[in-house]
């Protein structure tokens, strides 16, 4: 049931390849009736909303409760439920942007999600009771799972107190605050604990839990300071987020001390992979390995830069410069969080890694992701040095974001795994 699911999130993820390649089409050539804005917030939400959650919740299904849970008839309709939702913000979206049936389906999307919290939630204590195959007591079991357990856990949090925006969203357009700094500061109160929060941790229980099935041995006092710390940060870094429309010295500061403790986080982090190095190696096939490295990579590059805007004149150029912005969400949404889903669908055999049409699109994929980050970041600098644009920048742009398409196809393309 969980590889249709993921089937279905990967189906998701090529609309929204192909719609951010039209957005960038968009600036090669005029399309007749072409809402540039709106179709941006289809192509947003199909991929957050469509790809990284139905494949958050084929995985955490998967990985987190037993057989019998994972074919409950509840879990089935809610999935296709969700994704009922989504087409329907695939169409409302790009014909009427931010509006009665967007919101309507928005809404739907976010009662589903409280749902299938409450559900999980309520069976993952069920198992945690359950005594397991090859453990010595229900205590041993709990002892084993923890950490995974916190980091989904928190990530459920974090992905409750991001829909508060998207409620306030509703009295904020009926005030006629939209275009206003209300506005903006939901969106990106939104966008940020979704992203760094529910994504982020989400991802990074998924592979703890990996490696507890594994038997390996997780450090439990670096896990639990890595944790701490990455749960405050999450809270202050989003003072940067509202510094555009307040530039006030103490959100500044506030934003400062943030990505300082977040910095520690990463220190954390790579003393433990450090600890695990040799035996990570060993555990994972080689292009599981490679978008593990992607995605961790992605992740450890994340948080440097946001370091760097503890001097608020970098700040200041990290939010004004639109090509900086879009390439920074990019880092995380296709880098750190798309990598990991792959890497994670090819490990649990959700992928057929062994498939020559597969590896094709995984080449093809990353080719896009590399050179359309170094195209955007390019030209970021460019445009902070006053340098003016990259020759034939929107169409090199557009070429390689091609790639993206063809590369998650060639991933569809892919015979089922024997």
């Amino acid at each position: 049931m969980q590889k249709v699911w993921f089937k279905a999130a990967l189906i998701n993820l090529l609309i929204a390849a192909i719609m951010g390649a039209i957005l960038r089409f968009a600036f090669v050539a005029e399309i007749p009736g072409f809402k540039f804005q709106y179709f941006l917030h289809g192509h947003s939400h199909v991929a957050m909303l469509g790809w990284v959650y139905l494949a958050l919740f084929a995985f955490l299904i998967h990985s987190f409760l037993p057989a019998e849970k994972q074919k409950s008839k509840y879990y089935h309709r809610l999935f296709w439920s969700t994704q009922a939702s989504v087409l329907g913000m695939l169409i409302a979206f790009p014909l009427q942007g931010y509006a009665a049936f967007s919101i309507v389906f928005s809404a739907i999307h976010v009662v589903l999600s409280y749902l299938f919290i409450l559900r999980f939630l309520k069976d993952l204590r069920l198992t945690i009771k359950a005594p397991s195959i090859g453990a010595i007591t229900n205590k041993d079991t709990s002892i084993r799972s923890v950490f995974s357990h916190k980091f989904i856990r928190a990530s459920f949090w974090f992905l409750i107190v991001s829909t508060i925006a998207l409620w306030a969203m509703g009295p904020i357009m009926a005030l006629d605050l939209k275009g206003t700094a209300w506005y903006y500061s939901g969106v990106q109160f939104y966008l940020h604990f979704q992203f760094n929060g529910w994504f982020i941790f989400a991802v990074l229980g998924l592979f703890f839990k990996i490696l507890e099935d594994k038997g390996i041995v997780l450090p439990p006092k670096l896990m639990q300071n890595f944790f701490i710390l990455l749960v405050i940060s999450c809270v202050l870094t989003y003072a940067l987020a509202v510094t555009w429309s307040t530039p006030l010295p103490i959100l500044f500061l506030i934003n400062s001390v943030g990505v300082t403790i977040q910095f520690a986080a990463l220190v954390c982090f790579l003393l433990i992979i450090k600890r695990l190095w040799k035996e990570l190696k060993s555990f994972f096939p080689k292009w599981v390995g490679v978008f593990f490295t992607v995605a961790f990579g992605c992740f450890v590059l994340k948080i440097l830069i946001q370091t760097a805007v503890v001097v608020p004149y970098i700040g200041t150029v990290g939010y004004t410069i639109r090509n900086f912005v879009i390439g920074f969400l990019h880092l995380m949404l296709l880098g750190m969080i798309t990598g990991f889903l792959l890497g994670f669908g090819a490990q649990k055999d959700m992928i057929n890694r062994q498939d020559k049409w597969v590896r094709i699109g995984f080449v093809f994929f990353l080719i896009g992701f590399f050179l359309s980050e170094l195209i955007l970041f390019g030209q970021g600098l460019l445009f902070w040095g006053a340098m003016g644009f990259i020759p034939k920048y929107y169409e090199i742009l557009f070429g390689v974001s091609v790639l993206m398409p063809v590369g998650i196809g060639g991933i569809l393309l892919g015979k089922k795994q024997n």
